[in-house]
């Protein structure tokens, strides 16, 4: 009985150790056009039109990368009604289409890209985003805001679409979340005792 309490207890803080280990870097505001709040989603310059594309380069992830996940969240696309943002990754200085934001309207939702291994030489270095607004531009001009774009390594979750919440703990919140959790498995033994 003894031995499976103490294995469980090494199982918990090695798991939750590893996933301290995991990398996340986001992009928000105050970077370049992403909204800094949910009640500014309709101001210029954070709503944006057909023919005001941008990019941004996120921060260098270092350590060793075994899988990737692009996640940009965006309100007010209407892809079932037409709209087609597009998403490019820089892989070695050329453009590479992910895909196409998706949402519906007045709505924050994520759209998640899985990065091949062919970007983690360039997540490594600060991976590079381009956003082609409305690429197929028609008599309806389309507009999206967007608030966060997070690259996650090794299944860490992406958090809150909406602008201003922090997606993500910190490495070091989760490890003292297991330390405490630790501690609290060693004083109910204690107690136990007496």
């Amino acid at each position: 009985m003894k031995i499976t309490r103490v294995l469980g207890l090494v199982f918990g803080i090695l798991l939750i150790s590893s996933m301290a280990f995991a990398a996340v870097d986001t992009v928000e505001a105050p970077a370049g056009y992403f909204v800094p709040t949910d009640a500014q989603k309709y101001d210029s310059p954070y709503y944006r039109w057909y023919n005001e594309d941008w990019g941004w380069t996120h921060n260098p992830i270092s350590g060793t990368i075994t899988s990737a996940k692009l996640n940009i969240s965006g309100f007010d696309i209407d892809y079932d009604s037409g709209e087609r943002d597009a998403v490019y990754a820089y892989d070695n200085g050329t453009p590479v289409f992910l895909g196409y934001l998706q949402g519906i309207d007045d709505t924050w939702a994520f759209t998640e890209f899985t990065l091949g291994s062919n970007f983690f030489d360039d997540i490594a270095a600060g991976l590079q985003i381009w956003l082609d607004i409305d690429t197929e531009h028609s008599s309806k001009y389309w507009a999206v805001t967007l608030a966060k774009s997070v690259i996650t390594t090794e299944g860490d979750n992406p958090g809150n679409p909406d602008p201003g919440n922090n997606p993500v703990p910190e490495p070091s919140t989760i490890i003292l979340m297991g330390a405490g959790l630790a501690g609290l498995g060693l004083l109910r033994k204690k107690f136990r005792k007496i």
